[in-house]
């Protein structure tokens, strides 16, 4: 019988097409080497692809969660290579991709190169939370309320922020000139924007500003490198379970990882309940205890083990539910919770009858074990086969991977 959820959320494989892109340039701008870059831009897959459970669309798109976990790993990366608050030197490679193919620049013109070093420059100057909003607007295309959302403050703030960074910026391309800048803030600055990002001028109030927008435009769209998808899906591929991360420490080679094996899942952690399952109603079949007493367990020793798989049934419950939120079986939690609230009634009698077993305790205790028990295997089957499916997309995503236009 097949196994499958009545409740689809969002498909893994098709957020990694869609979303590859945005944060491969989101993270080269703010990775000052490009072989980092390439290893953040996987590292925030595999983190993205441990978190899926925990994503709800309700609350957003996934584009700003995702940019989210971008930005964390960014910060988490440069803070280990020390780089925290320290003056970086000027990326020479990112200049040279932004200028090496006039197709993917915002208008038909080349921008000299001189000028996007001086404006990488004057980047430098901004805060980190400054080069951080503008690399998220710019580099990642989000729209003023996402980068909020990924910044952690309003949008009113978000603009307010943005344009003091563009009128900082702008100022200190005009002083290495000598030339004298107006006081003026952009004002509707999120469609000016999109006008530069969709290969246009945009009606900036001073020249200055509007041909500053172009080269922040030009600057944070390098080409991403033809190899980056299928490293990223083989990075997904390793952070599935702890078994596959250490399959690929064995790995000699990139051509071995990238062949991969997507027949096999991963272990629910919720089987680890399973050994449990015959202590659970020990109580109530009290011939189940004879092995243990056998081994040389005495009855305080196994009655502890009792109370310990009733303990642990709303743990593993809670388990089932994180899964659900992945491959969106709710059987498995309709199964399995109902087997830990009667485990848990169960273990109630036990503190509300201390003397013997109440017939409902004694139902409670078989049946609830049972459901558990039954919860947790579909769990396992539904979760395998979730993920199963999700690496198989995943890696014919990343062997069929093309560029959107820009």
């Amino acid at each position: 019988m097949a196994i499958t959820g009545d409740l689809r959320g969002p498909d893994f494989a098709d957020i990694y097409r869609d979303q590859l892109l945005p944060v491969w340039r989101y993270v080269r701008s703010r990775i000052p080497d490009r072989h980092e870059a390439e290893d953040v831009t996987s590292e925030v897959f595999a983190r993205a692809w441990r978190s899926w459970g925990s994503f709800d669309a309700a609350r957003g798109g996934v584009a700003p969660w995702l940019l989210r976990i971008a930005q964390r790993t960014v910060v988490d990366w440069n803070r280990r290579a020390g780089r925290h608050g320290a003056l970086e030197p000027i990326d020479l490679d990112l200049v040279e991709t932004a200028t090496s193919d006039p197709a993917d620049l915002p208008e038909t013109v080349l921008l000299a190169k001189e000028v996007l070093i001086e404006v990488n420059q004057a980047l430098r100057e901004l805060s980190e939370r400054e080069r951080d909003g503008i690399a998220l607007r710019f580099g990642a295309g989000l729209k003023m309320a996402d980068v909020g959302r990924v910044l952690g403050i309003s949008t009113a703030a978000t603009k307010m922020m943005l344009a003091r960074s563009l009128t900082k910026l702008a100022t200190s391309l005009a002083r290495r000139h000598g030339k004298p800048l107006a006081d003026q803030s952009p004002l509707a600055l999120d469609d000016l924007v999109d006008q530069a990002l969709a290969r246009g001028r945009s009606a900036m109030p001073t020249p200055e500003l509007a041909d500053l927008v172009l080269q922040l435009a030009v600057l944070h769209r390098p080409t991403m490198p033809a190899d980056l998808p299928k490293e990223v899906q083989v990075c997904v591929d390793c952070a599935t379970s702890a078994a596959s991360r250490i399959r690929a420490r064995w790995r000699t080679s990139k051509a071995d990882r990238s062949r991969g094996n997507h027949r096999f899942g991963v272990l629910s952690a919720a089987l680890a309940w399973l050994p449990l399952s015959p202590i659970c109603v020990a109580c109530t079949i009290p011939v189940l205890i004879v092995p243990l007493v056998a081994v040389g367990l005495s009855l305080d020793a196994a009655y502890v083990l009792h109370g310990l798989s009733l303990f642990t049934a709303p743990l593993v419950a809670l388990l089932i539910w994180r899964h659900v939120l992945r491959h969106r079986l709710q059987l498995a939690i309709a199964v399995g919770g109902a087997g830990a609230a009667l485990l848990v009634a169960h273990l109630v009698g036990h503190l509300v009858v201390p003397d013997g077993v109440p017939p409902w305790s004694v139902v409670a205790d078989r049946l609830g074990t049972a459901l558990l028990l039954a919860g947790t295997i579909i769990d396992a089957i539904a979760l395998n086969r979730w993920v199963v499916s999700q690496r198989q997309r995943l890696a014919v995503a990343a062997a069929d991977f093309r560029l959107a236009p820009a």
